[in-house]
């Protein structure tokens, strides 16, 4: 397409003559475009307002029949970091219909055309120099990877409302990062209003933040066992179409507001079975798996537990039955640290719920990203969960559990990754599940991969010898809602997946749009993703302002290839690590060559932050 900086241009008929009819571009949705491939400040580049002709090419997207976007970002989430787009021009109004490109007459003009477009690609000029009009080629063929879906709805989704329990917290007020953004972001694209319930004086209460939500109504959000009653009297008067949440405390407390309400949600008891560690052991009964509940250290003395006891099998874990993030989750290889565990969960508070004994799994950790709708699964997302500290064969109690990075896609064998599959989904059926977004960690037995450290990179390998058995999966835990907020974004910019959208989706009976959403790339992922989590590691700790930027800046050659960056605290604050790992920030990383590169990646961020938070 060669454009000129006017919008209006002049037909010729076949003679040559000069026609009276113009075509004018002016408010329509070809303005638009022409308007991105303008430099910037273009018409007072030249007195007259004229500049010579720009050479680009466009591909302008129209939709396959009349319809609605299922959300009004869909071109905006299914092309991101494409290798063949410079600029994605979205129309005007992406929530207005869509009228079918092909009218009764079998005739048709650009303009007419283009109200059909939902939006448009400008290739990269790369792309185009080095392939010409080829890059048409190209990019038709990413569009095929990315666009293979329905992604046109016949009927426009009716608007809903939405009531979110807890806002989460205000990572970073300079960039107004805050803990909701990947679900809020998503609501807006659904067409959802939210309306968020959390504690008087949180930061979504204040008029400069107003805009992140729909509404906002204080409630006492201490946990108890009136929370549900509170939550449910908070919105009973407002007309709502589901309660949610993101958040793990409030997770038990929403499924049981929504029952209150006759609003959807999975069965309360499989929520409780699936977030108190005890009771999915009872659930799912695992063969092989040694597993003990015990109140405090002094049952390790009562001679109901003796017999038990004496029996158990080393090493073992030692957790708290209800918890987050690993805290209190200690390796123990005999009586002694046994003892010393429990009296530490004890000493930190962790031990309310109950503590749990269970056998030690080795092998390769995953975290499995799961999309059910009725029973069946639609989406499964396989990362690799590197080894931490506990690990080790020489671990102590003082050693973490604490995760260190993710990398996205699996390198586990594809039988491996099948028996992960079959495996995690009769377990979710077993508990009780049937519909949602479930994020759920594994270890696999006797696998053929094992971490190695080969030159330098400890990755997954094949083992040196042979397996003492078959690969057998064994359930860690399973959490009925979708990943944090660092894990959502890798799936959606890796997978082109939105997990909190799908939970949204889920909470107001959206079955279309969920299993149409559910779909990822045709190429599955578009490279591999690595989570990077950087530690607090001492205590002490003031969080610099612009940390990320700082860490990247010292990392120039690997900054392009660092997709996402963010604190989880606020600058300025002062932090220490309590009770095991807490985590300061995230970077996403990507490599579409070698998944060895984001690991390199890994091991320098890793180094820089700490070089950063030490002055160094």
């Amino acid at each position: 397409m060669n454009i000129p900086s006017t919008f209006n241009f002049t037909a010729k008929d076949h003679d040559g003559d000069q026609m009276s009819k113009f075509v004018d571009g002016t408010g329509n949705f070809i303005e638009t475009i022409v308007h991105h491939l303008l430099p910037v400040d273009s018409v007072h580049q030249e007195s007259n307002g004229v500049l010579p002709a720009i050479q680009a090419l466009v591909k302008v997207l129209i939709v396959p029949h009349d319809g609605y976007l299922c959300r009004r970002d869909i071109l905006q989430l299914r092309m991101v970091q494409s290798e063949c787009v410079e600029t994605l021009v979205s129309h005007p109004e992406p929530g207005s219909l869509f009228p079918s490109p092909y009218p009764p007459n079998g005739k048709g003009d650009l303009l007419s055309l283009l109200q059909s477009s939902p939006g448009a690609l400008i290739c990269k000029p790369s792309l185009c120099e080095a392939h010409g009009i080829g890059a048409f080629d190209l990019l038709d063929k990413d569009l095929y990877n990315r666009l293979s879906f329905d992604w046109v709805l016949p009927i426009k989704p009716p608007t809903r409302t939405v009531a979110v329990v807890g806002g989460r917290p205000l990572f970073d007020s300079t960039t107004c990062s805050y803990g909701s953004e990947g679900p809020f972001n998503a609501a807006r694209a659904l067409g959802i209003s939210v309306i968020v319930l959390d504690r008087p004086g949180h930061f979504m209460q204040r008029p400069e933040y107003s805009h992140l939500c729909d509404g906002f109504i204080a409630v006492d959000m201490t946990i108890d066992d009136r929370l549900p009653d509170r939550l449910a009297e908070a919105v009973r008067g407002l007309k709502i179409d589901g309660i949610i949440t993101f958040s793990d405390e409030y997770v038990i407390t929403t499924a049981k507001a929504a029952a209150l309400l006759g609003l959807e949600t999975e069965p309360v008891e499989s929520i409780v079975t699936a977030h108190y560690k005890d009771a999915t052991r009872r659930a799912l009964d695992a063969p092989n798996l040694q597993s003990l509940r015990v109140e405090s250290s002094e049952d390790l003395d009562s001679e109901r537990f003796s017999s038990v006891i004496e029996g158990l099998k080393y090493p073992l874990v030692v957790k708290p039955c209800r918890g987050a993030a690993s805290r209190g989750v200690k390796k123990v290889r005999g009586l002694s640290e046994l003892r010393q565990a429990l009296t530490q969960l004890e000493r930190d508070g962790l031990s309310k719920y109950g503590m749990l004994i269970e056998t030690y799994i080795s092998g390769p950790e995953i975290d499995a990203n799961i999309a059910l709708w009725n029973g069946e699964v639609l989406f499964i997302e396989i990362t690799d969960d590197f080894p931490c500290t506990a690990d080790a064969s020489d671990a102590t109690v003082a050693d973490s559990f604490g995760e260190t990075v993710m990398v996205s896609p699996t390198s586990l064998p594809q039988q491996e990754q099948e028996l992960l599959k079959k495996s995690l989904h009769q377990s979710l059926l077993k508990v009780g599940f049937r519909n949602g977004v479930f994020h759920v960690e594994a270890r696999i037995r006797d696998s053929e991969m094992e971490y190695q450290d080969v030159d330098g990179i400890v990755d997954l390998a094949k083992r040196d010898a042979a397996s003492p058995g078959l690969p057998e999966v064994y359930l860690i835990e399973i959490n009925a809602r979708p990943p944090g907020l660092d894990c959502a974004f890798s799936t959606l910019h890796a997978y082109g997946v939105d997990l909190c959208a799908l939970q949204l989706l889920q909470c107001v009976k959206d079955g279309g749009r969920f299993a149409a959403m559910c779909k990822p790339f045709l190429f599955e992922t578009q490279y591999w993703s690595a989570n990077c989590l950087i530690p607090i590691h001492r205590h002490n700790i003031t969080v610099p302002e612009g940390f990320c930027d700082k860490v990247l800046a010292r990392m120039p050659d690997a900054a392009p290839f660092v997709y996402r960056a963010e604190l989880f605290r606020e600058p300025g604050a002062v932090v220490s690590p309590p009770l095991g790992i807490e985590f300061l920030a995230y970077f996403l990383v990507f490599s579409r060559t070698d998944r060895r590169d984001v690991l390199q990646i890994y091991y320098r961020l890793m180094q820089t932050c700490r070089d950063v938070l030490d002055g160094k």
